[in-house]
């Protein structure tokens, strides 16, 4: 029985994917204060990168259905980066439609689920496979 180096590639990817979605969620919550306290050009600017966090997470999206297949690693993350693409569009809706109290919190989650995926890519170390 032998064994093969994994793909590496793929995790490359999730990881630049993940890192640039943390900090685009980051810089959501910093363009949101900037509003809240009083500068109201950060609003366009908030607004203008939660559209393309949409995109960024679409690419985090692909790069882990690359991970999955060629890469060999696991299937799940393809399912929690669905699940945050439908956070983002929906945390769009409830900003565009003022409903603050639901979009500070479900922001919040953003974050929180963002951190830890990007924690996991970053610690995450494939497994060579048998033959």
């Amino acid at each position: 029985m032998s064994t093969t180096k994994p793909c590496r590639w793929p995790i490359a990817l999730v990881r630049l994917f993940a890192i640039i979605t943390l900090l685009q969620v980051l810089l959501q919550a910093a363009l949101a204060g900037g509003f809240i306290s009083g500068r109201i050009g950060y609003l366009t600017a908030h607004s203008v990168n939660g559209s393309v966090l949409v995109l960024t997470v679409m690419g985090l999206g692909l790069s882990t259905v690359l991970l999955f297949r060629p890469g060999r690693g696991p299937w799940w993350p393809i399912l929690l980066s669905v699940l945050l693409w439908w956070m983002v569009a929906i945390q769009i809706g409830l900003g565009s439609a003022r409903i603050v109290g639901v979009h500070i919190t479900l922001g919040s989650a953003i974050l929180a689920l963002t951190g830890g995926f990007t924690w996991w890519s970053l610690s995450y170390r494939p497994r060579r496979v048998t033959a």
